[in-house]
């Protein structure tokens, strides 16, 4: 079953969900947890899914755009790929990694995975950075590939997969309901 089907399955006849499964989202995504996040939130959802589909993202300022009322934003940013970073979680927000030039690898954990605290949960800024992962899984990001981050999925993105690589991607940040 292909991954917008299992998205349109979970959400039946939700309008939201029929928009996301037309977007090319990673396989490494929690396809379920996704689909429940959108009935939680549509509204949150919707607000991504129009600032995703937007023509100008190639050309739209670097930096933050407000999306919603309910805490939906956006950061635009460029960089080129590193071959070493660190782990981060958010607990508060997920994350919608979509590169929009460039391809770049995002290693994935399981918070229970995670060893070495590098900076413990500040919840001003809803993150906190880890040195290693005992099992980490790997996904490519590219245009043809969203990644889609939940809570329980620590990240290390910004990675470089074959060779260093120029990146413009935009992170959309999307409050987490706690209550599905």
């Amino acid at each position: 079953m292909s991954i917008s089907s299992m998205i349109l399955a979970s959400c039946a006849g939700n309008v939201v969900a029929r928009r996301w499964a037309s977007f090319p989202v990673s396989p490494e995504t929690d396809v379920q947890q996704l689909a429940e996040q959108i009935k939680a939130r549509p509204a949150e959802w919707q607000a991504a899914a129009d600032f995703l589909s937007r023509a100008d993202l190639d050309t739209l300022a670097l930096g933050r755009y407000e999306l919603t009322e309910s805490g939906t934003y956006a950061n635009i940013q460029e960089y080129t790929t590193k071959d070493a970073s660190k782990y981060e979680a958010h607990r508060d927000y997920i994350d919608v990694q979509v590169v929009l030039s460039g391809k770049e690898q995002i290693f994935i954990s399981a918070l229970g995975d995670l060893s070495d605290c590098l900076q413990a949960y500040s919840a001003d800024k809803d993150i906190e950075f880890w040195a290693a992962s005992s099992h980490p899984r790997a996904a490519v990001a590219d245009a043809s590939h969203w990644v889609i981050l939940f809570p329980s999925d620590a990240h290390m993105p910004c990675m470089t997969l074959e060779s260093p690589s120029s990146i413009r991607k935009v992170v959309v940040k999307v409050p987490y309901s706690k209550n599905k």
